[in-house]
C-alpha cells in the first residue's frame, strides 16, 4: 500500500510518499517541499492573504500531480497553524479540496504536537528517560515532552502581534 502525508505548515508545505511493507515499515519513495509562506502579508490579522493563498493551491496541486504520478492509495494531509488561525483557513481548505481531491484535516496544537512526537520517536530513539522535543514552526512552537514510550503533553506557543501566547 502506497500512502502520502502533506503537512501543510505556516513556511512549508511538505509531501512524503512512502510504502508500507508486509513487514509494517514505511518505506519512503519520495519527498518534497515547496515553500508558501502563508504567513506573508496577513498573518497578523489571522488571515491567509490572496497571494500566499495562491501559492498554497498551487503547491497542492503540484504536490498531487506527485501523488498521481506514484499511484498512492491513500493521502493524509494535515494544516496546522497559520491554517487553524487563520479567518479564511476553512475556506482555503474547501478550496484545495476542490481543486485537487485532497481533504485536509485542519489539527490543534495538542494534536500536532502528538504527531510530531511520533515522528520524532521513528527517527531518534528516545530511551526510558523522558525528553524535551521543540518543533519550532512559522506560526507555533511546540514543546513536548516524552520518552520511548509516552508522550506525557505539550506547551504550545504561538506568535501573535508581536507577543507569544502560551497555550
Amino acid at each position: 500500500m502506497k500512502i502520502a502525508v502533506i503537512d501543510l505548515g505556516t513556511n512549508t508545505f511538505k509531501l512524503l510518499i512512502a510504502e508500507i511493507s508486509r513487514r509494517g515499515q514505511l518505506v519512503p519513495l519520495f519527498k518534497d517541499k515547496i515553500p508558501v509562506k502563508l504567513g506573508e502579508g496577513g498573518i497578523n490579522n489571522n488571515e491567509i492573504s490572496h497571494t500566499p493563498f495562491l501559492r498554497g493551491i498551487n503547491a497542492m496541486k503540484f504536490h498531487k500531480q506527485n501523488i498521481d504520478k506514484f499511484n498512492v492509495d491513500k493521502i493524509y494531509a494535515f494544516a496546522t497553524s497559520a491554517i487553524r488561525s487563520a479567518k479564511n483557513g476553512k475556506r482555503f481548505v474547501k478550496k484545495i479540496e476542490a481543486e485537487t481531491g485532497i481533504e485536509v484535516k485542519i489539527i490543534s496544537g495538542a494534536k500536532e504536537a502528538e504527531l510530531i512526537y511520533y515522528g520524532v520517536r521513528q527517527a531518534h530513539p528516545m530511551g526510558k528517560k523522558r525528553h524535551l522535543v521543540m518543533d519550532i514552526g512559522g506560526g507555533s512552537t511546540e514543546f513536548i515532552i516524552a520518552n520511548e514510550k509516552k508522550y506525557f503533553g505539550n506547551r504550545v506557543l504561538i506568535w501573535v502581534r508581536h507577543a507569544f501566547w502560551s497555550v
